[in-house]
């Protein structure tokens, strides 16, 4: 018997920024070159037999205010049995270019990450929320805008609604024990290799019991 919670006849969506869109509108459609191209081959390598429609809906730049005006278009009327969201550094680092005051930033982080929770509830599809990360630092040079505080917030709502949670930046610490940052990034801190991504999408399938 398996845990693995994909069923055949099942659709999964993957939203976020950069790190799941991954060339995924030019380059290298419709999965991108990323953790979800490396999730969907890894599931077919595993379970050959099961039918799951995999799509990505990853827009590069994009913060979790940016998730829920395009909500409806790319998460609702795909009508999907499951959401997995990626969201988070791009807001950490907006936040504090724009010197935005903590506590306001992560209100607002927070308000818009419930409004697309809510509205995922109303098409009752299962959530799985990723940990935003930052694979260079501690804190991601940002002096108290690092990824911990919005990773509070993704930890509560994965907490409140149920979620399978990803814990990403928990697993890039653990990985940097191993070896140093410039096995898994690019070179930014930000943006995964092909190490990063597949380390991502271990994580992600391991949390769906794969």
């Amino acid at each position: 018997m398996t845990n693995f919670t994909l069923r055949s006849g099942e659709k999964i969506v993957f939203i976020g920024d950069s790190i799941t869109d991954c060339g995924r509108r030019e380059e290298s459609p419709p999965l991108g070159n990323g953790y979800v191209s490396i999730a969907v081959n890894l599931i077919k390598a595993k379970y050959p037999g099961r039918d799951i429609t995999c799509i990505n809906k990853g827009i590069s730049g994009d913060t979790v205010g940016g998730l829920a005006e395009r909500w409806t278009v790319d998460v609702m009327q795909e009508n999907p049995d499951w959401v997995s969201i990626a969201i988070g550094i791009n807001d950490v680092a907006r936040d504090h270019e724009a010197k935005k005051e903590l506590v306001k930033a992560l209100s607002e982080f927070e308000g818009h990450y419930r409004q697309i929770l809510k509205r995922t509830r109303e098409i009752s599809a299962h959530v799985i929320l990723a940990e935003a990360f930052f694979i260079a630092n501690e804190d991601g040079g940002m002096r108290g805008f690092g990824v911990d505080p919005y990773n509070a917030i993704i930890h509560k709502l994965a907490h409140e609604c149920r979620a399978r949670l990803v814990p990403l930046n928990l697993a890039f610490k653990q990985a940097k024990t191993k070896g140093t940052a410039q096995v898994w990034t690019t070179g930014d801190g930000v943006h995964p290799n092909p190490a990063g991504h597949t380390l991502i999408a271990l994580k992600l399938l391991e949390a769906l019991g794969w």
